[in-house]
């Protein structure tokens, strides 16, 4: 037994006080003499005998009333806990698409709505709710239903950790205080979840909602598999969370029209490729779109075919014949020039310059380079073989880039590429070992700072490296192409090296984008020194963050975007250009962890069967079993047995 006020009980100290009246009161009788009356002397004795008891009896009544008092006043309990614990629980409800599938009782999340609400109905403390969008503090039930009942799908799904950080920044902090952590989701499986709770002391409630089927279909991707003067073939790859037979529909769809119908076999197999031909046109807006009894929300899939920007090249020095067979017409605006010839105004507009040969860079040049790298474009520096040191040196302190030490004159072997290079990260299937290596014969030792080096040397030497300066990158090739100094224009390496030379500093637009948390999308161009780039759809419109190069501007989306469909770039009210975003597909995979094994080692973690358990187990630990009525119904009961001596008692 508890009390809420222990510090009345001091109070039972006081019982003291009618103790010693008593005893004040139990005096001694006088003897007075009297007449031989045998019988009187009788009655009285038995009378004296007969007020003692009752004195006794009165005062332990009275001892018991006033004991009960006090007890009552100092309110005693029943709990697990003190009548002083504050109770906060926060909950973690994953609003994702994936609880879009059907439960026993509906869809997953508007189910666990409900019982949340159900059960959370008669608890007393506070709660915080946490959504993949949302976290409120200092919730109580009726707070709490109510930005239930207001909850709808999101697209973009935290991790756990993320969710963990976010409850401990929600939890009360006073010693008096008791925090629960609940998570509620399906728990997809897929291979993020990722939970160290070895340094977690709040109980943590893990309760997993499963689907009745785990069969869905979706649109995993489109792309583009063949494209004539005439036609684009793409194709379609259609999934299944398991392996099946069965045939979905397949629709292509543009401006409300249908262009085309397929079916996708899957043949005992979870993936299933279609495809469609598209008229060859500047833009193609189309949709995707399946007939599927599971999720909803992925039976459509957008994506938009426009005509690819083409990336302007400048070379500034010899004229490099390779350079003309990468930098093809269809994808680069190519142009080369001799110092003596430079036009310094068209450098703003160039995505790559490269600084071919050139055997000094003049310090005109050095401070126009310096503006364009502050603008974000990227650099190539090829040195020629009569290169004067002092110049370069004096470019390369302008850029902040290091100093080149001196020439070497040693025959070396390129044989150590840097696959995981963002230049090179998705070039190649696999690497490659027993390729015939480059040789060159003399190449310029360099120390650059923040350097990350793509080419070595057998001497472990950078041949090609990049290096960060103002916003841009500059691109460093350690000796001269010169066939008879180098041969790695004759490798087949040096087509990609170059070809993401120029495409590095673009981030092109895709067939669709993903909606995320973060995208970075680049737009060839120009546009007024007050003027903004805008997204738009039919019902809403927002200005994103951007930054305006001369010739680009790159939009950072930061959950502006949340919607599947078509959003315009406008320039303004120009349209540019129309992007495509999906629901990420990660949410189709109905799949599941395995809970028991994941958190075998977790001490404070518990798999609950439902959410009604868990509340049950809350609401027993909230549960205070009072006994102050128990109490003074007591008193009232000696009061009353008092009364009844006081009345009938020696009579």
């Amino acid at each position: 037994m508890q009390f809420k006020h222990p510090e009345i009980l001091y109070a039972l100290f006081l019982l003291i006080i009618p103790i010693i009246v008593h005893l004040f009161q139990l005096q001694r009788f006088v003897k007075v003499p009297f007449t031989n009356v045998k019988l009187l002397k009788t009655i009285e004795q038995q009378t004296r005998k007969s007020k003692y008891v009752k004195k006794w009896l009165i005062l332990i009544t009275r001892l018991l009333i006033f004991t009960t008092l006090i007890f009552a006043f100092a309110q005693p309990y029943f709990s697990e806990y003190n009548a002083q614990k504050v109770f906060n629980t926060a909950i973690y409800l994953d609003n994702s698409y994936s609880m879009q599938a059907k439960g026993e009782k509906g869809e997953l999340l508007k189910s666990a709505v409900q019982n949340i609400i159900e059960n959370s109905s008669n608890s007393t403390g506070t709660f915080s709710l946490i959504t993949n969008n949302k976290n409120i503090k200092e919730l109580d039930a009726k707070s709490l239903k109510d930005e239930l009942l207001a909850l709808t799908y999101y697209p973009i799904k935290i991790d756990l950790p993320t969710v963990l950080l976010k409850a401990k920044n929600n939890e009360k902090t006073s010693n008096k205080a008791f925090n629960r952590l609940i998570l509620i989701s399906d728990f997809q499986d897929n291979n993020s979840f990722d939970l160290n709770l070895s340094d977690e002391n709040t109980p943590i409630n893990f309760v997993k909602l499963t689907p009745k089927s785990k069969l869905n279909s979706f649109v995993d991707s489109v792309y583009i598999s063949k494209s004539t003067a005439t036609e684009t073939i793409i194709s379609v790859r259609i999934k299944n969370t398991n392996l099946s037979n069965s045939t979905i529909p397949v629709s292509l769809v543009s401006n409300a029209k249908l262009l085309g119908k397929t079916t996708a076999n899957f043949e005992n197999s979870n993936s299933a490729i279609v495809q469609f031909t598209i008229p060859e046109t500047s833009t193609f807006n189309g949709k995707i779109s399946i007939t599927d009894d599971g999720l909803t929300f992925d039976n459509d899939f957008c994506f938009s075919i426009s005509t690819p920007e083409k990336v302007n090249v400048l070379c500034i020095g010899t004229n490099a014949k390779f350079l003309s067979k990468i930098y093809t017409n269809n994808e680069f605006n190519y142009t080369t020039t001799p110092l003596q010839n430079l036009n310094y105004n068209n450098l703003q507009s160039q995505q790559l310059i490269i600084l071919n040969e050139l055997e000094t860079i003049p310090i005109e040049l050095t401070n126009s380079l310096l503006d364009y790298s502050t603008m974000g474009g990227n650099i190539v520096i090829i040195p020629s073989n009569n290169t004067d040191l002092i110049s370069y040196n004096s470019f390369l302190e302008t850029l902040a880039i290091g100093k080149i030490i001196v020439k070497e004159e040693k025959i070396h072997k390129l044989t150590s590429i840097n696959y995981e290079h963002p230049l090179l990260k998705d070039v190649f299937e696999k690497r490659v070992d027993n390729f015939q290596y480059p040789t060159i014969q003399q190449y310029f030792i360099t120390r650059f700072k923040n350097s990350s080096n793509i080419i070595q040397l057998d001497n472990s030497e950078p041949y090609i490296s990049s290096s960060y300066s103002k916003n841009g990158t500059v691109f460093w090739i350690a000796s001269s192409l010169d066939l008879e100094i180098s041969d790695f224009t004759q490798s087949p390496i040096v087509v990609p090296v170059f070809y993401n030379f120029a495409k590095s500093n673009l981030k092109t637009s895709n067939l669709y984008y993903t909606i995320a948390s973060e995208n970075t999308i680049d737009i060839l161009t120009s546009i007024k020194k007050d003027n903004v780039v805008k997204i738009a759809t039919k019902d809403m419109e927002f200005i994103p963050l951007q930054k305006v190069s001369q010739h680009k501007v790159t939009i950072e989306l930061q959950e502006q975007i949340l919607q599947s469909g078509f959003y315009s770039i406008l320039n303004a009210d120009i349209p540019l250009k129309k992007l495509a975003f999906n629901y990420n597909t990660e949410e189709s995979n109905l799949n599941s962890i395995d809970l028991e094994t994941q958190l075998s080692n977790s001490k404070n973690a518990t798999i609950s069967k439902s959410i009604a358990t868990v509340f049950n187990e809350i609401n027993n630990d909230q549960k205070i079993n009072w006994l102050f009525k128990w109490f003074l119904a007591f008193s009232v009961l000696f009061l009353l047995i008092e009364m009844l001596i006081l009345k009938y008692f020696n009579k």
